[in-house]
């Protein structure tokens, strides 16, 4: 009778060993592929790129966001507060669409380019504080001082830009809160 029990519970537990086994290779099979496909990922660049953390604030690149739909995606990412720098020379599409994601994540917008009045009036009955610039790198001066600990300074422009690619302004941003960054350090 002893036997008999022995036997039971050794076929019992012989397959339940097995799914664990299979099951515990399985895993490892993919956990080895989720790492070899992060680790692979190449991002493509100003597309929410953080630069730095300079006295508390948070400033990314996001100068591909050159459209409406773009710029909402980085909004739906983001969950504090953030000083928005937006505009270009080109400055055609409809930015209504953005207005409600405004109101929810942007507390202060610095405006550059051409059509930095257009895009003021878009968003003055959504945010309090919005200020012009004449270049980016003074908006990212005066984002700086509107910026307080834990917020976050966004370059997303909405807008292209002539005679300069997103490429361009995203390096210059990230020089101009490297230089910011080492002046304040």
């Amino acid at each position: 009778m002893i036997y008999i029990e022995e036997l039971t519970n050794t076929r019992q537990r012989q397959p339940h060993s097995m799914v664990e086994s299979i099951s515990s290779q399985i895993l490892q099979i993919r956990k080895e592929n989720i790492k070899q496909s992060l680790s692979s990922i190449v991002t493509i660049g100003h597309r929410q790129d953080y630069v730095a953390t300079v006295d508390g604030v948070m400033y990314y690149d996001d100068s591909r966001a050159e459209n409406v739909n773009a710029v909402w995606f980085t909004f739906e990412n983001i969950v504090r507060p953030v000083i928005w720098i937006a505009g270009g020379d080109n400055c055609e599409t409809d930015l209504k669409e953005l207005r409600r994601m405004v109101r929810k994540k942007v507390k202060a917008m610095v405006c550059i380019g051409k059509h930095k009045d257009k895009m003021k009036k878009m968003f003055q009955r959504d945010i309090k504080d919005i200020i012009e610039a004449d270049s980016l790198e003074d908006a990212v001066r005066t984002a700086s001082l509107l910026a307080k600990d834990n917020d976050i300074v966004l370059f997303s422009p909405a807008a292209k830009t002539d005679g300069e690619t997103f490429d361009e302004r995203g390096k210059l941003f990230t020089e101009t809160v490297k230089q910011l960054e080492n002046e304040l350090h």
